[in-house]
């Protein structure tokens, strides 16, 4: 034992440390009697002293582990708190689900952007200006007749009137013509500009997307629906401005097929503008928020665009409760799952719930999972399925009941499911193309005919094989010696340091956190090796833990392989590591990366979140949510310093803030960095004070969902404070149907493949879960003229040639003439009606230089909300009875496609 007064001095004053830190009080001071006792004065927070007792050093060790227990640790500096118990509930949905199928880190921020104030009240109350400006709208948009009576089903759109406008087309954003677009934009740039309407007319619509509304829009079945009627609103106020203005949808996938989706042409002055920063540049540059914050993009920084697997995967689920959000749906089927990657990948204002409607982006986004989700029920229509009948998956007080209020005047989610809602609108397909037929209709899109797409060019040079776009002011050769350009390891992220609508960083304090990170499993190896008997021994790298059977042991053998972006095919030397704080009783949202060593088996990093800056008193506590997820999408998990042992163990990542001394936060990023490395003890040599961090995150890549409670103990009911209020529910304009189960089976290669109960195509089904593989493959259906199978996105949907014509499955082409019978799966022509045999699904109309109007094979009959027509095969469509005598097909019909066969052998 040591009985060095000095040494007993510091023990004791590290005890005394201790207690200071669990007691109450202000002040503990330590004044040394013996080598082996101490009085320890404690005094109020007025100086006064309360307690003034003799200990030798053995007492104080025994009591300190008690006092630890028992005193309250609400008013330490930094502490763990729980998180609440829907956000639980919502990441527990993960243990269902094979962490490979999904990306996590997407999982996560589908869960927590709902995350709101503790204290939630009721809905924002509008004032009576936006109040009547979104019932006009309303009125506008949907015009739906009354409530059915009780017991009978449905409620349809009023009458149209005589003034109103013609059925608005919605196109891609890059199939517009540039005088299109330019209107689009003029509309859009009005909206904002007209103040008629605080703060003006696009943020008052954009206002709607916010506060308690999330609960509503997001999490359930509700989604589709609620924004449904949300972009139509949207469209209405624009037709208010420009009647030929309609809204277009983005389609991400196209720009996903880009190695480097960021290089596409959309992110140019001619479409969304700035991808970086501040929007400073195209059609909505120099825009701010109602809270005073330019509009910011992290464009590609993290998040993902939609994927033609991605779209694929929800188009081949056979009931809307298998694609919209719930504890027995899988991520990977999941509409609003895959919708929300794309809100991340944007970043800065689209990166947010409430602040995603901003930014114009948002409308065209929701425009295009609209647009999927209106296939889905196309789909759904084909197989003899009811689209409008609503999943009632959850309780009766949910917000995604059936009976549950929209919120737009007295619509309930089930009304978001009518067809009706589409009379006003209806989708032009995306734009697709073939080797055969490789325009795309957009000089913004090239094809790349392996895989049947259209792609965005690439404004400096276009995709390899695709066209040259020479920059508008070509630079002038220099003779000077290029510089070397500096390497940047991953892109910035901008952050626009709003909190509690304030947008200032001296609103914002930062908190030092450690960051653990292993080998990640798509790093194939670093190129530097052992040396065995002189000779160098490449079967594995220095650093692999795989070498060695300890780091094999830790790590290697608990590796799991998480989901990953789809820009992620391999893991670098070097990579991030996000970490982000989101408001628990404040709102605000902060995010920054840390670099982080991938060539070592385990590697340290530390990076720096900003939390809202606390103030003294109880209800100055700051309260977050931090997390940390790589740039692949892979979660990080959480552990936090115990304080009496000063181990790091599991925790939530939810911590509290306080003002008391010592801080354990800098007030600026200058005062962090100090508060890690001790320059003003040492300035040559500065310390690293390890007892500053309170916060690690392992980046370990288990197998399982880090905040998944995989031995999830039930807990108690929440009290009704901490409930959601939710509102009465609305009478029923449906009765509750049970969505029932369509079972699709793909049939062998004898049997063809079954596009729908009254179509089959001779051909064999691509594998047991795709139809068929190249977009635009088509293919007539057995026994019928009109009818055809068109691929998207890995399912066969069924069109219909306009009347007059037939598809030929030779050029694969309405073309013109009329059937007469149909021996087998052999279509008979009349000879007197097909005379004249034109081919104008493969007419064009380009004007490359202002724009199109083509109506060729990539247009095909676009897709209707609510048309029969071009989802059934009506019985006129199917052929006479066979008459045993095949005629022989009219000469032209016989000429062309002899030519066609020539092509193609």
């Amino acid at each position: 034992m040591n009985d060095d007064p000095a040494g007993n001095t510091k023990e004791v004053q590290f005890i005394a440390l201790m207690l200071q830190k669990r007691a109450m009080t202000s002040a503990i001071k330590v004044t040394m009697i013996l080598p082996m006792q101490v009085v320890l004065n404690i005094e109020d927070e007025e100086g006064r002293n309360v307690s003034n007792k003799l200990f030798d050093k053995m007492q104080i060790r025994l009591i300190i582990p008690l006092l630890c227990v028992l005193l309250p640790s609400c008013l330490a500096k930094i502490w763990e708190i729980s998180i609440p118990q829907s956000l639980q509930d919502c990441y527990n949905h993960a243990k269902h689900s094979n962490i490979e199928t999904f990306v996590g880190s997407t999982f996560s921020w589908l869960c927590e952007a709902g995350l709101k104030r503790e204290q939630l009240g009721e809905p924002v109350k509008f004032d009576s200006q936006k109040s009547g400006y979104y019932q006009q709208l309303y009125d506008k948009a949907v015009q739906l007749s009354p409530p059915v009576p009780s017991g009978k089903r449905g409620r349809r759109r009023g009458k149209r009137q005589a003034d109103a406008l013609p059925r608005c087309v919605r196109k891609e954003y890059r199939m517009l013509s540039d005088d299109e677009r330019s209107r689009f934009h003029a509309a859009i740039n009005s909206l904002k500009q007209d103040t008629t309407v605080e703060p003006n007319k696009y943020d008052a619509i954009a206002l709607l997307h916010t506060g308690m509304a999330s609960f509503t829009a997001h999490g359930g079945a509700g989604f589709p629906g609620w924004h449904r009627i949300y972009i139509l609103m949207f469209e209405t106020a624009l037709r208010e401005v420009d009647p030929t203005v309609c809204l277009p949808y983005w389609d991400s996938s196209l720009d996903n097929e880009l190695d480097d989706p960021t290089q596409s042409h959309i992110w140019t002055a001619d479409f969304f503008g700035t991808q970086q920063g501040p929007v400073l540049e195209g059609p909505f540059a120099n825009w701010v928020t109602p809270e005073g914050a330019q509009l910011i993009r992290n464009v590609g920084s993290d998040g993902d665009l939609f994927t033609a697997t991605n779209i694929e995967d929800v188009l081949s689920r056979t009931r809307h409760a298998d694609i919209v959000t719930s504890a027995d749906v899988e991520p990977r089927f999941d509409l609003e799952f895959h919708h929300a990657a794309v809100h991340v990948f944007c970043g800065g204002t689209m990166g947010q719930l409430d602040t995603a409607a901003f930014d114009p982006i948002f409308f065209m986004h929701h425009s295009f999972v609209d647009y999927l989700w209106e296939l889905f029920r196309t789909n759904l229509r084909s197989l003899g399925a009811d689209p409008e009948i609503y999943p009632d998956i959850e309780d009766a007080e949910s917000r995604h009941h059936s009976t549950a209020s929209t919120g737009f005047g007295d619509l309930t989610q089930a009304d978001g499911y009518l067809d009706s809602l589409t009379d006003s609108y209806e989708y032009e397909s995306a734009p697709i193309c073939t080797a055969r037929f490789p325009d795309c209709g957009s000089r913004y899109l090239t094809c790349l005919d392996r895989i049947s797409r259209c792609v965005p060019i690439i404004p400096t040079g276009g995709i390899p094989g695709g066209p040259q776009v020479p920059p508008p002011n070509p630079p002038s050769p220099s003779t000077s010696c290029p510089k070397a350009q500096e390497k940047i390891y991953g892109l910035p992220v901008q952050n626009d340091f709003c909190c509690d609508k304030t947008c200032d960083s001296s609103e914002w304090a930062m908190i030092p956190v450690k960051v653990v990170n292993v080998r990640p499993p798509k790093f194939s190896g670093y190129g530097s090796f052992p040396v065995k008997d002189g000779r160098v021994d490449s079967s594995f790298d220095i650093y692999s833990p795989k070498a060695y059977s300890q780091t094999n042991r830790f790590i290697s053998s608990k590796l799991g392989n998480p989901k990953t972006y789809k820009r992620c095919e391999g893991d670098e030397s070097t990579g991030q590591v996000f970490l982000s704080s989101k408001g628990l009783n404040y709102d605000g949202y902060y995010k920054e990366a840390a670099i982080i060593d991938q060539r070592l088996a385990v590697s340290l990093s530390m990076g720096f979140v900003a939390i809202k800056k606390p103030v003294r008193g109880s209800f100055g506590v700051s309260k977050a949510l931090i997390r940390a997820h790589d740039s692949c999408g892979r979660v990080c998990h959480a552990a936090c310093k115990n304080e009496v042992t000063g181990k790091y163990e599991a925790c939530s990542g939810a911590v509290a803030l306080s003002t008391d001394l010592p801080l354990m936060f800098g007030t600026d990023y200058d005062d962090a960095v100090m508060s890690v490395f001790d320059y003003e003890f040492n300035n040559d040599c500065p310390s690293f004070k390890t007892e500053s961090f309170f916060l690690t995150f392992y980046c370990d890549y288990h197998k399982d969902f880090p905040y998944a409670d995989h031995h999830h103990v039930p807990v108690p009911e929440p009290s009704p404070s901490q409930k959601l209020p939710v509102p009465e529910p609305l009478p029923s304009h449906k009765q509750p149907v049970p969505e029932p189960q369509i079972p699709v089976e793909l049939p062998s290669l004898s049997e063809g493949c079954r596009v729908t109960s009254k179509c089959t195509v001779d051909v064999a089904c691509a594998s047991q879960f795709r139809q068929c593989d190249m977009n635009n493959e088509m293919h007539v259906c057995r026994g019928s003229c009109r009818a055809y199978g068109r691929c998207q996105y890995g399912r066969y949907f069924l069109r219909l040639c306009p009347e007059g014509q037939y598809f030929d499955d030779i050029v694969k082409a309405c073309v013109t003439g009329f059937c007469r019978k149909v021996a087998g799966a052999e279509r008979i022509l009349d000879e007197r009606r097909s005379s004249g045999l034109s081919y104008n699904d493969h007419s064009h109309s380009h004007s490359h230089g202002h724009g199109h109007s083509h109506n060729d094979v990539q247009s095909l009959p676009r897709i209707r909300g609510n048309s029969r027509l071009s989802t059934s095969v009506s019985h006129s469509d199917h052929a006479d009875q066979p008459t045993g005598r095949q005629p022989d097909r009219p000469f032209y019909s016989q000429l062309l496609s002899g030519f066609m066969r020539s092509l193609r052998g």
